[in-house]
């Protein structure tokens, strides 16, 4: 299994900013640098499914109405 160069760089973005939500519009803005304004919104929600398909299990939660974040792990 492989990520996508825009998968990898979701899943940076998210790792990085562990139990922070993070809004749509600063995703797209992050993924995708070169300009969203071509970048169709369905973009994000996809790639993040993608995401989910190839790493199960992964603590990503989508914040309705708003963005992701990535669960922070209690031990």
């Amino acid at each position: 299994m492989s990520l996508s160069r825009t998968e990898q760089r979701l899943l940076k973005l998210l790792v990085y900013n562990q139990g922070v939500t993070l809004t749509r519009e600063r995703l797209l803005e992050w993924v995708w640098p070169d300009g969203t304004e071509f970048v169709e919104e369905n973009a994000l929600s996809v790639t993040v499914r993608r995401l989910r398909q190839k790493l199960p299990g992964i603590p990503v939660r989508t914040v309705y109405g708003i963005g992701y974040v990535w669960e922070r792990q209690t031990c």
